[in-house]
């Protein structure tokens, strides 16, 4: 009996995302319904998936009474999405005059929220989400700064609720106007063989050079990562795959889990597709998608030149070749082969540049996917599997969304945004770079375990106005933290994505994060470099943006060197801070720094080049 249960809820939860996710892509696109329609519609469906495939307690199957709440939450969810999508004009018509039973749905449905955030992500977003409705209820005790009137748990909840700026605002709207159909594109190009070409395509790139199967497992998870935009996804589809190969070829498991959860990380921030919050930082300065996919090109290839540095420093410091070349297809052979599963990205990134919305790029790689299954004769199971996996991204960013909705509908309804700003200017005593570092250490605290998305939405109201009122370009400043909130992925205590590489790696997930943050330090000066000049987000004349991206390169570089203490052998302790002080200098781009950080640069290659000689077989590091 208890089988029988465990499958319908199964059944009835794939059922429920699937429905959603198809939803969105056959009614958004053409507006079948309004979008105040379309936002209770599909987080009701998600949420309904939720409750049934994922129990109230970790028991939960076996209990009667846990089954019959969760059958009960499920009908909740019903109920309360089809009030609101029914009821959608009158509740716009009485806004501030919210009726008893716009009142008791309110609060149904945020209880309903908190659930399904809990139940998705785990308790970090839940408790943000109830401390900010603790400020919302009791501002009247609140010292200072957050002083405010207090508001009650009706007004409250209905404010959430009933007013599109709560659960119902920008996050969940982003998300089901643009991220979903991603989110299915990126899925049905998996299913049809679209990662193994990548994958493929990486290794008759990189395989063959000094630590192959680490600098492998850097470009396919890039080129993965740009179709999925999820770091602990690309992490268990790419890591399935690279993290293995590289324990045979002598990486340690626990650095073999740090390159793919690093890799893994920066897809989030490689066009086309990026992350979810990067739509957000779109709607948020009110520009384009694609101009949006084009200002991060720099910043994605500055990361994975990082990535791939540190890789090459270790391998060249540990004596790891490449790949033996009759294991290494010729890249013709690759294009020849898988050019039709690397056209719909492309095309996706071609239209997005050329200035189309992201839903009609997003539905012509859609199609482009579609004609391969089709190519390629993909059996409906596995067509079955993609919409279901999609559906679950969908469902958990959803909720993600909503959870990020109350927050936001908070700091509207306190004023908390502006307040904070203050705060953080006055901490950062006029200088830029404080106020830079504090929104660094913010962004990555916030980022413990929570999604960039939510990481965004908090900060974009009180990181962004603060860096803008120092002068910062709006666009660097959004950049900026959404860039951070990325890296919190691999940021111990909480790195989720080492986590993910570390249980495919069989390594300490402690020791595989600490040495993931090791691996992607230098990446960590990249957001100074945009903050402080804009021409790496492409604004500006080429030529200054030529110079900065070069500044900019050999800067990550030269960090990476004095991180992974490797050049043509160990550097001394005062080489590594020269070489550290030189990647610092060429942070700020300029002719003077340049040439200053250039110059230390060069004293610590002298050296090294005299203390180890080309030729002789380099000192081995420390395992690490």
């Amino acid at each position: 009996m208890v089988n029988v249960i465990d499958r319908a809820r199964r059944v009835f939860g794939s059922l429920c995302w699937t429905a959603a996710v198809l939803f969105v892509v056959v009614v958004q696109p053409i507006y079948l319904l309004p979008v105040e329609q379309q936002l209770p519609i599909v987080l009701a469906i998600t949420m309904m998936g939720l409750f049934a495939q994922k129990p109230l307690f970790s028991r939960g199957r076996s209990l009667p009474l846990a089954g019959l709440i969760d059958l009960s939450l499920i009908v909740a969810a019903a109920v309360t999405g089809y009030y609101v999508a029914s009821n959608y004009q009158a509740i716009i018509n009485r806004q501030g005059a919210f009726t008893p039973a716009d009142i008791r749905v309110s609060v149904v449905a945020v209880v309903l929220v908190f659930d399904a955030i809990r139940r998705s992500v785990g308790w970090p977003l839940t408790i943000v989400g109830l401390v900010f409705v603790g400020y919302a209820l009791f501002g009247r005790s609140m010292p200072g700064l957050l002083l405010h009137r207090g508001y009650s748990f009706e007004t409250t909840t209905s404010h959430l609720l009933l007013t599109y700026s709560g659960i119902y605002g920008t996050p969940l709207k982003i998300m089901i106007r643009y991220v979903i159909i991603f989110i299915l594109f990126g899925a049905l190009l998996q299913a049809v063989g679209g990662s193994n070409v990548l994958v493929r395509f990486a290794r008759a790139l990189a395989g063959r050079y000094t630590g192959g199967l680490g600098k492998v497992a850097v470009i396919a998870s890039a080129l993965v990562g740009s179709v999925s935009g999820s770091a602990a996804g690309n992490v268990a589809t790419t890591g399935s795959v690279t993290i293995p190969a590289m324990k045979l070829g002598g990486y340690p498991p626990h650095v073999a889990g740090a390159i793919e959860s690093v890799a893994s990380t920066g897809g989030q921030i490689m066009p086309p597709i990026m992350g979810a919050a990067a739509f957000l930082v779109a709607d948020y300065l009110g520009v384009p998608y694609g101009r949006i996919a084009l200002a991060a090109t720099l910043p994605a290839v500055l990361y994975f030149l990082s990535a791939g540095m540190a890789v090459d420093l270790y391998s060249r410091a540990r004596g790891l070749r490449g790949m033996p070349r009759d294991r290494v297809e010729p890249l013709v052979k690759v294009l020849r082969e898988g050019w039709l599963y690397i056209v719909p990205i492309f095309a996706i990134y071609a239209l997005l540049i050329a200035g189309y919305s992201p839903t009609l790029s997003a539905l012509v790689g859609l199609g482009m996917a579609a004609l391969l299954l089709v190519v390629k004769r993909v059996g409906v199971h596995q067509i079955a599997a993609a919409l279901e996996e999609a559906g679950k991204s969908a469902a958990t960013l959803s909720v993600v969304a909503a959870g990020a909705g109350i927050v936001v509908g908070v700091m509207q309804l306190t004023g908390l945004g502006a307040r904070l700003a203050s705060i953080l200017v006055d901490l950062s005593m006029g200088s830029s770079f404080i106020l830079l570092l504090l929104a660094m250490v913010t962004s990555i605290i916030l980022g413990l375990g929570m999604p960039t998305t939510v990481v965004y939405v908090l900060l974009v109201s009180l990181v962004v106005p603060a860096l803008v009122r120092m002068g910062i370009e709006p666009i660097s400043a959004h950049f900026f933290i959404f860039y951070f909130g990325v890296l919190a992925a691999i940021t111990p205590p909480v790195a989720l994505a080492s986590y993910a590489a570390a249980s495919i790696a069989g390594s300490s997930p402690d020791r595989t994060g600490w040495t993931a943050l090791k691996m992607a330090l230098p990446a960590f000066i990249i957001p100074f470099f945009f903050a402080r000049n804009p021409a790496l987000l492409l604004q500006g004349a080429w030529h200054t943006v030529m110079l900065s991206t070069a500044s900019a390169a050999i800067g990550v570089c030269i960090l990476a060197v004095a991180i992974m203490n490797y050049l043509q052998g160990p550097l001394r302790w005062w080489a590594r801070v020269l070489a550290a002080a030189a990647a610092l200098l060429l942070i700020r781009q300029g002719i003077v720094t340049d040439v200053a950080g250039l110059g230390l640069f060069l004293l610590v290659w002298l050296f090294q080049v005299r203390a180890h000689p080309p030729g002789i077989d380099p000192a081995r590091m420390p395992s690490s």
